[in-house]
């Protein structure tokens, strides 16, 4: 799959001259925040173009998660989907995208399959969490991928973590020249066990983007394998969040379109990853690769190459997505800091239901559980402040 990348370049610096002559608005206004609440697929075709500008001239909103696509494919499989349309001074200034649940709670939009939270804003508008929840008609807002930088959003319960990224930008000689010791050492391995693989099961073969569906059934099927062993109860194409990610797989536009990559040995698949891109990222969601011939590093290895022909599709970053994998942390050589938490309206049941469901995450930490310490802490996530949606 080929992007038209100078030409998508030149669209997005159009959109931000736009956005420069509308002119910022204050950090601080007198005028109160107000929001409009709807379902995503009732947005018309303005409030599509405004929020994919936001998109575009703002770094914090690279991600494909941002993006009204995946906002309204979403909505297509949840009735519980909706859009606040954010209002400040009769100016629309942002977006914030959720799941409404037990009446006044809100859940990221796509829940536990979107790996980043929170409101797309006017560049150079920070605003208050409560009045972000009161524009969106909501109690509490609970989040496990927000970026820090987004302004602004203090919340209840909030921890630290990150998102590693793998910068593309000069090209992927220029990444590797700027690398440690440690990392040419490893790229050997790989290289070592890339060549050993061609030697027992045949020529390797990488295709950036498979758009067929038997492909993406046998991605599935390793990627059911995996959980099954890791003792994970989620299957890829199971309930509402298996019907999402078959129609983001067919979705193909210019600024947004779902990416499956493959790793072939001869005429076996061995390694493949359903993902998302925009016009230059690619953001790394859900990668399988046969188990039975994990000694050989084929999930390494498509990583590598993904990486290595980036550049031919326009992709200037790759962005791992929260966690402390080994591949992650090999290929990664920059990450964007994220918060987990809640936003809450104090004095209400969400509020007073988080606040204690902190008093007793705390109280369990000070007994010493050895290696189940964290459990409470997950436990009290699911049951209170998860991101997670009912069926």
């Amino acid at each position: 799959m080929m992007f038209a990348t100078q030409s998508l370049l030149d669209r997005v610096g159009e959109h931000r001259r736009d956005a420069a002559r509308a002119g910022p608005l204050p950090a601080a206004c007198s005028q109160p925040l107000r929001g409009r609440v709807l379902c995503p697929l009732e947005l018309d075709g303005d409030q599509i173009a405004l929020w994919k500008q936001l998109c575009d001239a703002d770094d914090i909103y690279r991600s494909p998660f941002y993006r009204p696509q995946f906002t309204r494919v979403v909505a297509s499989c949840r009735s519980d989907a909706r859009v606040a349309v954010l209002e400040l001074a009769g100016r629309t200034v942002g977006f914030l995208p959720f799941h409404l649940v037990r009446r006044r709670v809100g859940k990221p939009i796509g829940a536990h399959i979107n790996d980043y939270h929170g409101p797309i804003l006017t560049p150079g508008v920070a605003i208050d969490a409560g009045d972000l929840l009161k524009a969106a008609g909501l109690d509490a807002y609970d989040f496990n991928h927000m970026p820090s930088a987004i302004a602004g959003l203090n919340s209840s319960g909030q921890g630290t973590l990150s998102s590693p990224q793998m910068d593309l930008a000069n090209g992927y000689d220029a990444y590797a020249a700027c690398r440690d010791a440690s990392w040419t050492k490893a790229q050997r391995e790989i290289g070592r066990r890339y060549r050993k693989t061609e030697a027992e099961l045949g020529p390797l073969r990488f295709q950036f983007h498979d758009p067929s569906s038997e492909v993406y059934r046998q991605l599935v099927s390793m990627k059911n394998t995996q959980y099954a062993r890791l003792g994970v109860r989620m299957k890829m194409d199971e309930g509402w969040a298996g019907q999402v990610l078959d129609r983001l797989r067919q979705t193909q536009e210019p600024d947004f379109a779902g990416v499956v990559s493959t790793l072939h040995a001869g005429d076996q698949l061995i390694a493949a990853h359903f993902g998302l891109r925009t016009n230059d990222l690619l953001h790394w969601w859900f990668p399988a690769y046969e188990l039975a011939l994990s000694r050989l590093g084929p999930g390494k290895n498509l990583v590598n190459q993904c990486a290595i022909r980036a550049g031919e599709q326009g992709i200037r970053k790759i962005d791992f997505g929260k966690g402390d994998e080994d591949f992650k942390l090999h290929f990664a050589d920059r990450e964007v800091a994220l918060r987990e938490g809640s936003l809450v309206v104090p004095g209400t049941l969400a509020a007073m239901a988080r606040k204690g469901g902190e008093a007793v995450v705390a109280a369990a930490r000070r007994i010493p559980l050895s290696r189940y310490q964290d459990y409470p802490g997950k436990a009290v996530a699911r049951l209170v402040s998860g991101v997670r949606l009912p069926d």
